[in-house]
């Protein structure tokens, strides 16, 4: 993952470059909320600017007043879960050492899937384009995961200066490997029981994997 060169920004212009006021903040909410809610019904190909705008009451001309397309409001609600991910990461900041470090573990992992429930449409989208090559998506992505990516090589590298992980680890792999694995459970997560697992052993799981890794514990 290459490293962002700027953070996530809240646009709050229309199409021809105008700063919106409060009312028109509001309806571009409403229009971006609409979108995200028709995301996790079905497929983006699905899902059409006639049908957000009807969701809020208004004209498909109103959609395009705020965005060029459905995909550019996907990357404007991205961008804003982007925005979450470094109180995420703050939970683990303190170490995962111990028995306090796992517990911080497992506090990441549930807002992590919480996130993830709460995006899932956006972010399965903004995943699938980005490892398609869209450059857009794939900045968005860097910019969302390297808060994190960053914090567990930094944990991983105090446990190999400690002599609790191998020196043969490298930490930025690892840290993005388990970064990876946490993306891809926390976006099955709804999908759990198909494989005779329960929520709470998703998280138990992840936060172990996370725990164990990074500090080199039994």
């Amino acid at each position: 993952m290459a490293k962002p060169d700027t953070k996530p920004v809240q646009r709050v212009k229309d199409q021809a470059g105008r700063k919106l006021g409060r009312r028109g903040i509001e309806t571009r909410q409403k229009l971006l909320d609409a979108t995200l809610q028709l995301l996790a019904e079905r497929s983006v190909l699905d899902v059409s600017v006639a049908e957000i705008a009807r969701q809020v009451g208004s004209a498909p001309s109103l959609f395009y007043h705020y965005f060029k397309d459905v995909e550019e409001a996907v990357q404007q609600i991205a961008r804003r879960a982007a925005g979450e991910m470094p109180a995420i990461v703050a939970s683990i900041e303190g170490g995962l050492e111990g028995d306090l470090g796992l517990e911080r573990a497992r506090v990441l992992v549930e807002a992590y899937i919480e996130h993830w429930e709460r995006f899932r449409g956006a972010l399965l989208l903004r995943n699938q384009a980005a490892d398609r090559g869209d450059a857009g998506f794939q900045r968005l992505r860097n910019i969302a995961l390297r808060p994190l990516v960053d914090e567990l090589q930094k944990q991983i590298v105090r446990s190999q200066r400690a002599g609790r992980v191998a020196r043969d680890v490298h930490p930025y792999l690892a840290a993005s490997g388990l970064v990876a694995i946490l993306e891809g459970l926390a976006g099955n997560a709804h999908r759990v029981r198909r494989f005779g697992a329960t929520r709470n052993q998703l998280v138990d799981t992840c936060a172990r994997m996370l725990h164990t890794t990074v500090t080199g514990a039994a």
